[in-house]
């Protein structure tokens, strides 16, 4: 066993001396990540402030007037313009004017007849100027309605409640902080596979193909170590450094997001999003709890193992560092297949999935953050991808204790 830990500490003495590695691979996320997340925080937070805070302008065709004093009648939201000669579609993409809205010449006789007016409105739905104008336009609408079946059922001497039959008194489980647990368990697994078999990837091909280009890989074998506790010790290493990549990345991303969430422009945005009311306490840290982050920790251990197994396995049987980042290509795009798949809506009700390598990993995390995760599920998904990693690790170490696979010609 003491040959399994000169290796590891042969390979981070190695990965220390490198600065600009270690500069890539610990000290940039933690820099990039706040500057990037930032920096869409404040894109939105000034787009939907903007947006909010401008009026809608509108392209308004009503010759009967049945609209026109509703919007006037607020200033602050609205700003009739007229209309725009030629292509009102394009005029609008040109962020001309937000909307155009257009009511038949016989609206205001269609009403006093109690018949259905059609509104029709061309907007821009891609544009946040353009929804927010849309809301603004339902909520006049909605008033209009409100007023005009008041009016009738007064003049039928009946009453206003008589529109109304029911009324909702609603109490929310979660609300939106719910909504941002089942964004981060849909979105965390996804992530955290990514990086922890990306950072991983690259330093398995350092300490594998590389070593046979830098000419190393003989020296060590020289050194009588057992063939085995060689193989063990990078593959600890690599499983070490893998896991550590990740926390760092994780960290630094729930930080940066929390930062994304701080502002309350952003938050009512997501809210509005998730179709839930604005929380001024909504944060990463509401939803972020200890113990289901120890929980999620615990999963990437033997995740981490099974990825640093199959890195060294296709690492040392390359002949050069090139050869040995394509054959994990197609790894690394099963794993991001598997784990897109499981973000699907619905995925967790399959009954089969949780006996599926790496997919019943993102659930079990899902699961969690949404406060269904199952111990059963939970126990099958560890235990299973446990068992993945020793056998892996067995079949690694038989491999690669063959000369044909350590002596390869470049």
């Amino acid at each position: 066993m003491k040959g399994i830990w000169l290796v590891l500490k042969k390979e981070l003495i190695e990965f220390t001396k490198d600065r600009k590695t270690m500069f890539f691979t610990l000290a940039l996320p933690v820099v990039l990540y706040p500057l990037l997340f930032g920096m869409i925080g404040k894109m939105v937070s000034r787009e939907v402030q903007q947006a909010r805070s401008s009026q809608t302008r509108i392209a308004l065709i009503d010759s009967s007037k049945v609209l026109e004093q509703f919007l006037q009648s607020r200033p602050d939201d609205f700003k009739l313009v007229p209309v725009p000669d030629g292509d009102v579609k394009q005029a609008i993409k040109d962020d001309q004017l937000e909307m155009l809205v257009t009511l038949e010449s016989s609206a205001f006789q269609d009403m006093a007849e109690h018949r259905t007016i059609p509104v029709n409105v061309l907007y821009n739905k891609v544009e946040k100027t353009g929804q927010v104008g849309m809301k603004r336009l339902e909520d006049v609408l909605q008033e209009l309605d409100k007023t005009t079946v008041q009016s009738r059922l007064l003049k039928l001497g009946a009453s206003t409640q008589l529109a109304m039959p029911t009324e909702i008194h609603s109490q929310q489980v979660g609300g939106a902080e719910l909504a941002l647990a089942k964004l981060l368990g849909t979105m965390l697994p996804y992530i955290l596979m990514l990086m922890l078999f990306t950072g991983s990837m690259q330093l398995g091909i350092y300490v594998t193909a590389g070593e046979r280009e830098r000419g190393t890989l003989i020296t060590l074998l020289a050194t009588g170590l057992p063939r085995h506790e060689i193989i063990w010790g990078k593959m600890l290493y690599v499983f070490f450094m893998g896991i550590i990549i990740s926390i760092i990345n994780i960290a630094s991303m729930a930080f940066s997001m929390g930062t994304l969430f701080g502002s309350m422009e952003t938050k009512a945005e997501y809210a509005a999003m998730a179709g839930q009311e604005a929380v001024q306490s909504m944060s990463i840290a509401s939803v972020a709890d200890p113990t289901i982050i120890a929980l999620t920790l615990l999963l990437m251990l033997p995740l981490g193992l099974m990825f640093s197994n199959l890195i060294i396995l296709l690492g040392i049987q390359a002949k050069n560092s090139q050869e040995a980042g394509t054959a994990m290509i197609p790894l690394m795009l099963l794993v991001v297949a598997l784990s897109i798949f499981s973000m699907m809506p619905g995925i967790e009700k399959v009954g089969l999935l949780p006996y599926i390598p790496i997919v019943n990993i993102s659930l079990a995390i899902r699961k969690l953050f949404v406060q269904q995760a199952g111990v059963l599920e939970y126990l099958i998904a560890f235990f299973m991808t446990v068992a993945m990693a020793a056998l892996l690790t067995y079949i690694s170490t038989k491999l690669l204790s063959r000369e044909s696979a350590i002596f390869k010609s470049t």
